[in-house]
């Protein structure tokens, strides 16, 4: 019935008991009220933020933003960090999603000055999730992405649960269910292992909605009894209403009409027990639904005027659209036009206003099956001939037939040239990943080579003095070596989505190479996610910034280095300065560092300038035709 019903990471997930919860907050206000202006303030307001989120957003808004100001007077950036992450998710349960995406941002900023790795993989972890809802899939996978790697620094496994769980929502919702499914598996894998029975339920839910969708109806029953199981033992009341509910639709599509009854009557009676509206809303839907198919119109009519209020009071544009579609087929089915009628106007004008990313192929199906039927509908009503109405119709196909063979024709053209230029790219792409190859075969063999040679003399008699200098070389090798690996892996990955983009990777060297020199970096490389780079030009790019801020760390002895991307008239821009020491250019002697920038530069077609004078540090800037 509606796929709109998968649970979101965040909502229902946390929800504790509200007596036990109540006492938390009054405690926490009573050390509130007497704490001092000090960083223990601080965490006390981020903890009041997290704990009230789930039932007041707007206080704990009010409770967010008070922490933060204090934590920005007293300098306190962790702090800062968790008022900013509990605060963005408070707007996440007002539906402010825009808002709650610009906390995150600043969250990432602060959690990046402390280095703590498990707050950085819950905000890259969020703002995947808030990307999956705005159906962004591309930037919310590179957000799994950077959260399984902030959570594999942690060691943390609750936050690669749900980096899992994630990724199946967005495989889910692009319709692409065995790589759901997998996803769906690893992530109950991992909260089975630390033992979280509340994830576990839900993700089995999850599961269930993905069975029914490939009609595979006994594993879709087996995971969702699993679910209310589990969900039952916890006294989750909230989640048994809604996987109740889940488990009548399975029976629906199943066309067990009279079990899909039992269980929306049981979705019915714990929404009723949290006196939650529109959870009650959604299982009056499920019962006109089921009337309706057993052409029991009558009660089908009652069931749904009921839920049709409370989805007009919140505003639930989408489920209006549904409710008024199944009342208009009710209402003709039990011979009232004029009330089937008014009801197909009200579903057509819900209809029309939905968000365009509402829009996917399903709706589009939906939509197109719909005005068909009320055409239909319309002629019935004005008691138009049975002639004029066959004519229109035969009309229509024919437009249809022909606008579909042109399509036809269109798309073939179109692919056969998409075709043609893949294959270009592909053979440009085995050039470079040759070219690769013997990158890794030179440079990873000259490595173990000097490991092996060092590994030798360490075993020779006489050397004993020299095996701390010897075994320190063969670990600075083996870290090298390790390092070039994994940049060559991550050039010749076919999908960013893979091994991090361009900026995350520029962004990650960054920050560790600066922080093991206690040196101040500042980045600003957001024009660098709108480029789309082959991976000769990834590749290169890339390695000209590695060298270039490796030299800086080295050789500047600067406290600040600032590196900064723009594009501008299809031209990259890549600054890297510091402000140390700087050089001659004319007096220091060119090495393998600044001829392989000279090299990479002309390999791309850019200009490069190395603009440095003693005491006023250097400037790297690379200038890139796209």
């Amino acid at each position: 019935m509606e796929k709109t019903l998968l649970t979101s990471i965040f909502i229902f997930y946390f929800l504790p008991a509200s007596f036990a919860q109540q006492l938390n907050v009054d405690s926490l206000l009573k050390v509130l009220a007497v704490a001092k202006e000090d960083t223990n303030k601080v965490n006390i307001y981020g903890n009041l933020t997290g704990t009230v989120k789930f039932t007041d957003p707007a206080k704990a808004i009010e409770y967010g933003k008070r922490g933060i100001v204090l934590a920005k007077k007293l300098g306190f950036d962790k702090g800062a960090a968790g008022c900013f992450l509990n605060t963005s998710t408070a707007y996440l349960y007002a539906d402010k999603l825009d808002t709650s995406l610009l906390y995150l941002d600043t969250t990432l900023v602060f959690a990046h000055k402390v280095g703590d790795p498990k707050r950085l993989g819950l905000a890259y972890l969020n703002r995947s999730d808030i990307y999956r809802q705005m159906q962004n899939f591309t930037q919310s996978l590179k957000d799994c992405d950077s959260a399984l790697y902030f959570a594999d620094k942690a060691d943390n496994d609750d936050v690669r649960a749900r980096v899992n769980q994630t990724i199946g929502a967005v495989f889910y919702q692009q319709e692409l269910y065995p790589q759901s499914i997998g996803y769906y598996d690893k992530a109950t894998t991992l909260y089975r292992k630390i033992g979280n029975r509340r994830m576990s339920a839900v993700v089995l839910n999850n599961l269930g909605l993905v069975y029914k969708s490939i009609k595979d109806f006994p594993k879709a029953i087996a995971a969702t009894v699993d679910a209310i199981r589990i969900t039952d033992s916890l006294k989750d009341i909230t989640n048994l209403s809604i996987f109740n509910g889940n488990l009548c639709d399975v029976y629906f599509e199943m066309g067990d009409y009279r079990r899909a009854e039992v269980y929306a009557a049981r979705a019915m009676e714990y929404a009723k027990q949290q006196n939650n509206k529109k959870l009650e809303a959604i299982a009056w839907v499920y019962a006109g639904n089921i009337y309706l198919k057993l052409e029991r119109f009558a009660e089908s009519i009652v069931a749904l005027n009921k839920a049709m209020p409370v989805f007009k009071e919140i505003d639930d544009t989408d489920r209006i659209y549904t409710t008024a579609d199944m009342l208009a087929e009710a209402y003709a089915l039990a011979g009232n036009y004029s009330k089937a009628y008014e009801y197909m106007r009200i579903s057509q004008s819900a209809n029309d206003s939905l968000v365009k990313w509402k829009y996917d192929d399903e709706v589009a199906a939906m939509q197109t099956k719909f005005k068909v039927t009320e055409k239909d509908k319309e002629i019935q009503l004005l008691a138009k001939d049975k002639e004029l109405q066959q004519q229109k119709l035969k009309e229509q196909w024919l437009m249809m037939i022909g606008a579909a063979t042109l399509a036809l024709l269109a798309l073939t053209g179109t692919w056969l040239l998409m075709n043609r230029n893949k294959l270009k790219q592909r053979m440009k792409e085995l050039e470079l990943r040759n070219q690769i190859a013997a990158d890794l075969h030179d440079e990873v063999g000259s490595s173990l080579s000097s490991i092996h040679m060092l590994s030798q003399m360490a075993t020779k008699p006489g050397n004993e003095a020299t095996h701390n200098d010897i075994l320190q070389r063969m670990s600075n090798n083996a870290k090298e070596t390790m390092d070039k690996m994994g940049d060559i892996v991550w050039m010749i990955k076919p999908g960013e989505t893979e091994a991090g983009s361009l900026k995350q990777r520029i962004e990650r060297f960054a920050y560790e190479i600066c922080s093991s020199k206690n040196i101040e970096v500042s980045l600003q490389l957001d024009d660098l996610e709108k480029l789309k780079p082959t991976m000769d030009q990834r590749k290169n790019i890339y390695l000209v910034f590695k060298e270039a801020l490796n030299n800086a760390v080295k050789y500047s002895g600067s406290e600040k280095i600032e590196i900064k991307a723009s594009t501008k008239k299809n031209e990259l821009t890549l600054l890297v300065q510091d402000f140390g020491k700087g050089f001659d250019s004319s007096i220091v002697r060119k090495g393998n560092g600044l001829d392989n920038i000279q090299h990479r530069a002309k390999e791309l077609n850019a200009l490069l300038s190395i603009d440095s004078s003693p005491g006023n540090g250097t400037a790297v800037q690379l200038l890139v035709p796209l």
